[in-house]
């Protein structure tokens, strides 16, 4: 494996790796930011709208970003394989840019959500060329490692978004919240000016529907890759579903709805400590055993959690509960990083369509797969710990298997 550069340099300026690694960290959370600085805004836009103080209508801005952002993937993915990776940075920060100064000005309900999907839409394409950007300058373990920086970011994003939120609207409206996006994609863009393009000519692909067609089936047969994206989601099925049913949980089952907010923020930051930490750990484990090990880890925790359910009736103590429930997750945030590290290892010039398939997957199966554990609290936790263990016992399963192939192919390398 060839090193790294710790150094690029263009006629912008030169960029070291310690500001390389910052710039993809917050240029990989945008879409994270997006969502979350919104949400206290959303008591004075029913206010601005007449909407009831109970009305349900703002939800749907998260709704048609997320719409947005899974149809994004396909496009800004094989773009960056085709026009190079800056120059299609520059151009999903545009348009990122552009989607939330329409919702800032949006005179309706309706324009607001035409905004929302723009802005989702181009968002996609910060997080898809962060990964591919990354892949582009580092191999292997340092790869595993860079990722699992830009993933501490990615968890913090939500405890940070609802702050910076909550202290813009203290000096502004509800318009200037939606208006930070604009902020931060003018500067990104002008920030992305000291970034060298990643992606010589002669690698590049052909922008044609077929090639790109091609790449996402190429992505998703590669033994490694597929079978690590594929490990991936299913893991973010019970991710997803952590994320959409902790509430629930907590008011339904254990009626304490107070402890939510504490809860989640608690976990943003146990996550990236467990980022933090297992870039310290790749220093000196393989990234494929760190991730088999996380994956095992989820499992067994899984399992605790099924066993706390079976034994009292799908209600536990709530604090044995918590630490089982934070731990599994934890360990999910774990193999998340350095999977996805190995997933995109063997793309070379084809890690922004492989990117782009990977987000697409995650997004779609692991949406799929959290729905039904989402309809299952229904006053016990059983139903949950039930599909975290299947999901976690799926994915270890893929995690071997991509696992082999490494293996496999090293053996061909070295014949």
């Amino acid at each position: 494996m060839s090193a790294p550069n710790t150094t690029a340099t263009t006629r912008f300026g030169t960029l070291g790796e310690r500001e390389f690694v910052l710039f993809m960290a917050l240029t990989s959370a945008m879409s994270a930011l997006a969502i979350d600085t919104i949400i206290p805004a959303f008591g004075a836009m029913r206010t601005a709208f007449d909407l009831e103080p109970d009305s349900t209508r703002l939800s749907l801005t998260i709704t048609v970003f997320f719409i947005g952002t899974g149809l994004g993937y396909f496009i800004f993915g094989p773009l960056a394989d085709s026009l190079g990776r800056r120059r299609v940075l520059e151009l999903s920060l545009a348009l990122y840019g552009a989607g939330a100064l329409i919702a800032a000005l949006a005179p309706t309900l309706e324009v607001v959500y035409l905004g929302r999907f723009i802005w989702g839409f181009a968002a996609a394409g910060p997080r898809i060329l962060s990964q591919a950007i990354v892949r582009d300058r580092y191999r292997g373990q340092e790869l595993a490692r860079v990722m699992t920086l830009i993933q501490i970011f990615f968890y913090l994003a939500p405890i940070a978004g609802p702050i910076v939120g909550r202290g813009v609207l203290e000096i502004g409206s509800w318009r200037w919240v939606f208006a930070f996006g604009t902020m931060t994609a003018v500067a990104l863009a002008a920030w992305a000016l000291r970034l060298p393009e990643t992606l010589p000519p002669e690698h590049r692909r052909p922008l044609a529907l077929h090639s790109t067609v091609s790449g996402l089936a190429l992505a998703m047969r590669h033994p490694v890759t597929g079978s690590y994206a594929l490990a991936i989601a299913v893991g973010f099925g019970a991710f997803y579903s952590f994320l959409g049913s902790s509430e629930l949980i907590l008011d339904e089952i254990f009626g304490r709805p107070e402890w939510f907010v504490p809860f989640f923020v608690a976990m943003g930051v146990l996550m990236g400590g467990v980022a933090f930490t297992t870039n310290r750990a790749l220093r000196r484990v393989a990234a494929a055993n760190w991730a088999l090990g996380a994956g095992g880890a989820f499992l067994v925790l899984s399992l605790v959690l099924l066993g706390l359910g079976i034994v009292t009736d799908g209600v536990p103590d709530i604090w044995a509960f918590l630490v089982v429930y934070a731990a599994a997750n934890m360990a999910h945030a774990g193999m998340f990083p350095t999977a996805t590290s190995l997933a995109l290892d063997p793309m070379g010039a084809l890690a922004g369509t492989a990117a782009a398939a990977i987000g697409a997957t995650i997004s779609i199966l692991g949406a799929l797969l959290a729905a039904p554990l989402d309809r299952a609290v229904a006053g016990s936790i059983t139903p949950v710990a039930v599909g975290y263990v299947v999901y976690a016992g799926i994915g270890l399963l893929l995690q071997l298997r991509g696992r082999r192939s490494m293996e496999l192919a090293h053996e061909q390398e070295l014949r």
